[in-house]
């Protein structure tokens, strides 16, 4: 848990840590030596997420992203391994960087060159199923997979230029699609609910909690898995507005005061947050997690949740759609002249 100095000032951004040049790897110094104890740790953390019951919730492009990397179950990737897979077939090339998470900015820069950046830390045993701090099993097998594909490197693609031409207020909304679609985002594949996210894909306690909402939504009644899914998830959505709006607001209090600073504390304050709104936890809103259509006002509404699990998810319902969702914001703010 982190201490707050200042409830009023939080974001729920992990503090950075800091570090000088000096500290960072250059083109000669990319590959590193791990430990045996790091690569066993690795080898649990990739075979405890593919597992077939988790795999089949995983959208097929990550699959196909995942078979093409070529990862090896039982070691770390060398940045050569993955540069290999990567660059050829999409452009992007990966650097490693000794910021255990880095400043927005910072981030976006390295996009903006194409080169995505993956840390060289790796959780310890006592985070195995969340961390909320992103490591390198969340860069490189949540991510990774998806910069071996076209559509994805496109996605990413459109970020950099918008965000490195935006107002301060528009690179937060910027940080909040990037967020709820590439770390946090949920896709309709054949009329089912499919993970996308790199979030969701490397943590496995908030995968499970996600995936344990989809058979709630059938077990209580509230989705019919034989209609259109994506036509229930929007109606149950806008039908409700008006308490979603409720949430989204409660949600946003709770980070501005610093109360989401731990998986623990971030589900307890989510249900007491419920209650204080005075909204019943059946139906739509029964589960651990709203499921809300990927709606950019909304969006822009609801902070980043890094320390705690995440309490919406955004569902698109295609990539197509998507492509078009995120052209419709970032693509006038990339065009428009320089601010």
């Amino acid at each position: 848990m982190i201490a707050v100095q200042n409830p009023r000032e939080y974001t729920g951004e992990i503090a950075p840590e800091l570090r000088t040049a000096e500290h960072e790897y250059t083109a000669v110094s990319q590959e590193i030596s791990f430990s045996d104890a790091q690569h066993a740790i690795w080898a649990d953390l990739f075979s405890g997420i593919n597992q077939p019951f988790l795999r089949e919730h995983l959208c097929d492009e990550f699959l196909t992203g995942l078979h093409l990397l070529q990862l090896d179950p039982q070691r770390i990737p060398s940045v050569a391994h993955l540069n290999a897979h990567i660059q050829p077939r999409t452009g992007w090339r990966i650097e490693r960087t000794a910021v255990r998470y880095t400043h927005a900015d910072d981030w976006y820069k390295k996009f903006a060159q194409r080169i995505f950046l993956i840390t060289d830390y790796l959780r310890g045993r006592e985070q195995m199923a969340f961390t909320p701090e992103p490591d390198m099993f969340h860069d490189i097998f949540g991510h990774l997979p998806y910069l071996a594909l076209d559509f994805y490197a496109r996605l990413e693609d459109k970020f950099a230029p918008a965000y490195l031409n935006a107002t301060q207020a528009e690179r937060e909304v910027i940080k909040r699609l990037a967020w709820y679609s590439t770390e946090f985002g949920l896709v309709m594949e054949d009329n089912r609910i499919k993970v996308f996210g790199a979030g969701l894909i490397s943590g496995r306690s908030e995968l499970s909690n996600t995936i344990m909402e989809f058979y709630r939504l059938d077990r209580d009644d509230v989705i019919d898995f034989r209609k259109d899914v994506y036509a229930q998830i929007c109606s149950h959505f806008y039908t409700n507005e008006t308490d979603v709006s409720r949430i989204f607001n409660g949600i946003n209090l709770l980070h501005q005061q610093g109360e989401m600073s731990s998986q623990e504390q971030g589900w307890n304050v989510i249900r007491s947050c419920y209650e204080q709104l005075g909204i019943t936890r059946t139906g739509y809103f029964g589960g651990e997690v709203l499921l809300a259509p990927f709606n950019i006002d909304y969006i822009a509404q609801i902070p980043k949740t890094v320390y705690a699990f995440n309490p919406v998810f955004f569902v698109f319902e295609s990539f197509e759609k998507l492509d078009v969702l995120l052209d419709s914001y970032l693509k006038p703010i990339a065009q428009r002249r320089s601010i």
